[in-house]
């Protein structure tokens, strides 16, 4: 008698727990499988992670049978082989960093209804419209140039492609109602996932006319030479200016890993940056290209990674940072476009990872190759450089068709105070933004993110109030009886709020702040002919938010966006030649040892975006504090001598990334009960820090 026994991971309290179970069905179940057993007389999923077979002699037999009374059996098998085993010994890896259990660490990386036998209000697959050509269209009929365009097009395609893509290809939604009224096409709802869509599109793969690849520049000819150079396993770092080309050199490494016939995993760090990588990829790979994403729906990422788990051929994944558990085999790129982001990291909920660091450790284990890809490397990227560390790199130090970077001016918000001026926008940003529909010029308007705490500030002298104790500036807090006092966030330093400014005396002193929604109706006020949109994670929702709002603003449907720190990535507008910086002290001054750092990267991000057509551009930042350091270096461009000073300071001062920090974060509805708990958690660690020499804040 052969006797299997099997442990099954069930998501039971903190962790999960492992029950073990017998095959006695003969279901041939593997490591890696979803199944469906009993638990209390539940059926409940569970993750097969381990399995032993036993061979019994006769005589031990009655003695197994026995033992088995208690085991109950596998009822059926719900998906064979969810990953391989490979990518749970990495998962295992991953999670002993993370300090998480393996089970965990997979029910994090699976497709969350896998292991959740309670249908997901996110299941149903969403539909989006098919257009096809029809086949009765009368030659005589009398159509615009436009619309002739469209109908070559379809014909090229076998006459079918999806509306959103038609727009991405220049076909705006008035044309394409043209169309239909006309009946020159007709178009219905249905889903990516349609066998019918799936079998049409794959059989007219070869006929689409997929994009050339561009000829490089040196620059880019030579980062390809350094990282074809690399070992496997090795991590590179594509360092560009905005405008230099990255993108152009990924599609080049994706092409030459595809060739290889293996599989590569492009990271963005927000959603809102997907469907442009999307659509450039789809432009030069065809259907070899899946996203994977929240914003994807629970069948739709559920089928990519059986479709990558499945399939023999190579496939690109463009994804956020979850799609970096995709089980994509043999996986020979893994890219990080702007690496810098801090939405790379999560932080709740549990487990808490980078996908930087997910990405290095499964390129060292499978011999894939990692590129770090940005404009404003991270600190942490930057001093592990070669020759100091084991990270190559190559420039890109020049813009496509050598377009000039635009040039910073800086707008001193004391000098409009003075001068009687107490609006939020300067007098030469409304005569500069007045301008635009004269030149037929957009704008773009960054304002701090949603949710940043305010801080003090004065008005005349720019002075902001800081604790004594860690060089961060004092949050303001508001009580439910309207007193308002300050706090240090680091160490709980508090001090009583002032009204009068100590080192000039001014009574312009006040907190500062203002969000999205405030500043589109000052400036609606302000400047009455302009027409405005809001770009935020508010206006952005769903799937195609950011693509449709920003197909708005390329149409001309507005003249200025004003948006959060999305504005400063991926957006690439050619009428747009002014970049502001609305109110650069809310993010100088927020209390974060890196707020330095992660400034000026979005400043230079957001300088990036302006005058990458034909016409140049101008960034304009409004500051309180022109002579700070990261103003400075904004204006010189001298990013590189801006990480060499953080460097120094943050080595002296022992702080990240020149020694590690443990964040212990505590929340309770009761504010009494957080306080007596976090002084215990204090009082416990405290000799344990004592006795490693840890400093221990707060």
């Amino acid at each position: 008698m052969r006797l299997q026994e099997v442990d099954v991971w069930l998501d039971i309290g903190r962790g999960g727990r492992l029950f073990t179970y017998t095959d006695s069905k003969g279901l041939g179940v593997e490591l890696g499988d979803i199944v469906l057993v009993k638990l209390r007389g539940r059926s409940v999923r569970g993750l097969v992670a381990n399995q032993r077979k036993i061979d019994l002699s006769v005589e031990k037999e009655s003695a197994a049978k026995s033992k088995t009374i208690a085991l109950l059996e596998i009822e059926s098998i719900v998906q064979k082989a969810a990953f391989e085993n490979g990518w749970q010994e990495w998962l295992r890896i991953a999670s002993e960093k993370c300090h998480v259990s393996s089970f965990q660490m997979i029910k994090t990386a699976l497709p969350s209804s896998w292991l959740n036998c309670r249908k997901s209000r996110n299941m149903e697959v969403k539909k989006y419209w098919w257009v096809t050509l029809n086949n009765d269209i009368d030659a005589n009929k009398k159509i615009s140039k436009k619309q002739k365009e469209l109908i070559k097009y379809l014909l090229n395609l076998r006459g079918g492609s999806w509306q959103k893509d038609l727009q991405a290809r220049g076909f705006s939604a008035g044309i394409i109602r043209m169309a239909l009224n006309s009946s020159l096409i007709s178009r219905e709802k249905r889903s990516y996932l349609d066998s019918e869509v799936l079998n049409y599109t794959v059989s007219r793969s070869a006929d689409i006319p997929l994009e050339t690849p561009r000829e490089l520049t040196d620059d880019q000819k030579h980062a390809l030479d350094v990282f074809d150079s690399q070992p496997k396993g090795s991590v590179f770092l594509l360092w560009g200016i905005t405008g230099s080309g990255k993108t152009e050199v990924y599609l080049h490494m994706v092409a030459n890993e595809l060739s290889e016939n293996k599989s590569c995993l492009v990271l963005a760090p927000e959603i809102g940056l997907i469907p442009q990588l999307v659509d450039r990829f789809k432009r030069r790979f065809g259907v070899q290209v899946f996203e994977y994403h929240s914003g994807c729906s629970e069948k739709e990422r559920i089928t990519v990674w059986q479709r990558v788990l499945n399939t023999s051929k190579p496939v690109v994944v463009v994804g956020t940072r979850s799609s970096i558990f995709l089980p994509l085999d043999p996986l020979g790129l893994i890219v990080l476009d702007e690496e810098h982001d801090t939405s790379y990291k999560q932080e709740h909920p549990m487990p808490c990872y980078h996908a930087r660091e997910l990405a290095c450790q499964r390129a060292n284990k499978t011999g894939a190759r990692v590129v770090l890809g940005s404009a404003t490397p991270s600190l942490s990227t930057w001093k592990n450089l070669a020759p100091h560390g084991p990270i190559a790199y190559a420039r890109l130090s020049r813009r496509i068709e050598n377009r000039p970077l635009p040039n910073v001016y800086v707008i001193d918000m004391r000098q409009e105070l003075a001068a009687g001026n107490r609006r939020l926008i300067s007098r030469v940003l409304i005569d500069r933004l007045s301008l635009l529909p004269e030149l037929n010029e957009q704008a773009i308007i960054l304002v701090p993110r949603r949710g940043y705490n305010s801080f003090l500030s004065c008005r005349s002298c720019g002075d902001v109030i800081q604790c004594p104790h860690c060089d961060v500036s004092l949050t303001v807090h508001k009580s439910s009886n309207s007193n308002q006092w300050l706090r240090c966030h680091w160490c709980d330093y508090q001090v009583q709020l002032g009204f009068e400014c100590k080192e000039c005396g001014s009574k312009a002193f006040k907190p500062f702040g203002a969000g999205t929604q405030r500043v589109i109706e000052h400036l609606s006020n302000e400047l009455k002919d302009l027409k405005f949109l809001r770009f935020d994670r508010d206006t952005t929702g769903g799937r195609d938010g950011h693509r449709q709002l920003l197909e708005k603003f390329s149409s001309g449907e507005a003249d200025v966006l004003v948006g959060t720190q999305m504005l400063s990535k991926g957006i690439d507008l050619p009428r747009v030649t002014m970049a502001v910086v609305l109110a650069a002290d809310g993010l100088l001054h927020r209390p974060d040892l890196l707020a330095g750092e992660q400034s000026l990267q979005l400043f230079m991000q957001l300088a990036g975006r302006a005058g990458r057509g034909q016409l140049p551009g101008k960034v304009y930042v409004q500051t309180y504090s022109p002579e700070h350091p990261v103003i400075r270096h904004l204006v010189d461009g001298t990013y590189e001598k801006f990480l060499t000073e953080e460097s120094r300071l943050r080595k002296e001062a022992g702080l990240v990334p020149y020694r590690r920090a443990c964040l212990i974060r505590l929340s309770s509805e009761s504010p009494a009960l957080t306080e007596t708990a976090a002084m215990e958690i204090a009082d416990y660690i405290r000799r344990f820090c004592n006795a490693e020499e840890w400093s221990l804040v707060g």
